[in-house]
């Protein structure tokens, strides 16, 4: 049996309500620091809810070109600034690579949305022309199209599109590229921005909480919005060790599936995403018990937290292994929410230091799990998975090792 090429973690980008950085993101989290606060990108007065996980203190112009801008949305900007970031921290000079060997493989979600909207306001409400260069950003794709210009990719391109899971779907099949030879270097994870359409969805549907979100807490009444881009470099690990580069971890496995029971709700058993956790140990040739954190996908609605503990205790049983939600931080970053959550896993393992669930106060039965509640533990993280249970129950997970 030929075995597979192996792939490395090599440079992090993060764009979140924490900060424009890493740095900011890891820093942030570490010390339990909540990102939720007053949305002001759109008008929320007519709806339940005020609150969200903005990136906050951003100015575009420090970044980009006024005549780059007018063809991109929010979500490519914060998509590109995380990019830009993960390949400076990779060490790596693209520029001498074969661009037929570099791929780019992002999960999206909203997109170009927020632009839309705009679009639409200026057409219908503000009865002046509106800029067609609005709508160009609008797919989900062209981030992904942005960042492969950016890097001169010529290599294997695709954009996953599964809700809540797109970027760690999207993390999965860009460590396939790698094992499977079409792609030395990868650019992978996933860029979202907030927007009115969503953000009037979960209102309606009555699942986003007036106040900063509680994973897995008695109380919880449902998930806070945010936003933001989180960016792994993957390298083919013989060539990152070669080379010497700082090795933050390994994407050693990855299991999707869906659970295939509404378009809403998760299968309160937890079968679904039990089956996707065991495929994924499956992947990286490990068991349970050799399993050291889960980073959860916690989102803070009652019927997911529940789901999530239950698919855990189908798979580990009993065993009281460290499981938090950094949503409880940063919110539920929807199609980027897998990338971010990738890159916090990847920094745990690689410091040894597993980040909280914040906002928690009182342990519901149904989630009985160790939820790291409110600080950070320090801890020997060899091996950890990052779940996302999507709408629709698209469901991923990712095994991270260390390296």
């Amino acid at each position: 049996m030929i075995s597979r090429k192996r792939a490395a973690v090599v440079g992090l980008g993060v764009v979140s309500a924490l900060g424009m950085t890493t740095k900011d993101f890891w820093e942030g989290l570490v010390s339990g620091r909540c990102g939720i606060g007053p949305v002001d990108l759109f008008d929320t007065s007519l709806y339940r809810t005020h609150i969200g996980a903005q990136v906050k203190g951003f100015e575009p112009l420090e970044y980009f070109t006024k005549k780059q801008l007018s063809r991109m949305s929010r979500c490519d900007q914060l998509g590109l600034i995380a990019a830009k970031e993960a390949v400076q921290d990779s060490g790596l000079d693209l520029d001498k690579l074969a661009p037929e060997r570099i791929g780019v493989c992002l999960g999206g979600g909203a997109g170009g949305m927020l632009s839309g909207e705009k679009y639409r306001r200026d057409l219908y409400l503000n009865l002046h022309k509106p800029r067609p260069s609005r709508l160009i950003p609008f797919s989900p794709s062209v981030t992904t199209d942005y960042v492969a210009q950016e890097f001169s990719s010529e290599g294997p391109r695709a954009t996953v599109v599964t809700a809540c899971s797109s970027s760690s779907t999207s993390v999965g099949y860009a460590a396939d590229w790698i094992k499977n030879g079409e792609a030395d270097i990868v650019i992978t994870g996933g860029s979202d921005a907030m927007c009115e359409l969503t953000y009037a969805g979960f209102n309606s549907l009555r699942a986003v909480d007036e106040r900063p979100c509680r994973p897995f807490d008695a109380g919880r009444k449902g998930l806070s919005l945010g936003e933001g881009a989180g960016i792994l470099v993957l390298e083919e690990m013989s060539s990152a060790l070669a080379r010497g580069a700082k090795i933050y971890a390994e994407i050693a496995g990855y299991g999707i599936g869906a659970d295939a029971y509404h378009m809403t709700a998760p299968d309160a058993s937890g079968e679904g995403a039990a089956r996707t956790i065991i495929a994924a140990l499956s992947d990286a040739g490990i068991g349970p018990d050799d399993v050291d954190y889960i980073n959860a996908h916690g989102t803070a609605t009652k019927f997911n937290d529940a789901a999530e503990a239950a698919a855990i205790k189908r798979v580990f049983g009993e065993r009281n292994i460290p499981v938090s939600s950094i949503k409880s931080m940063i919110g539920h970053c929807l199609g980027s929410a897998g990338g971010l959550e990738a890159a916090a896993t990847a920094l745990t393992v690689f410091s040894g230091i597993i980040p909280p669930t914040i906002n928690f106060e009182n342990p519901d039965p149904q989630c009985d799990l160790d939820c790291v509640p409110n600080k950070a533990r320090r801890a020997d993280v060899r091996t950890a998975i990052s779940n996302s249970l999507a709408f629709g129950g698209n469901n991923t997970t990712i095994v991270i090792k260390k390296a």
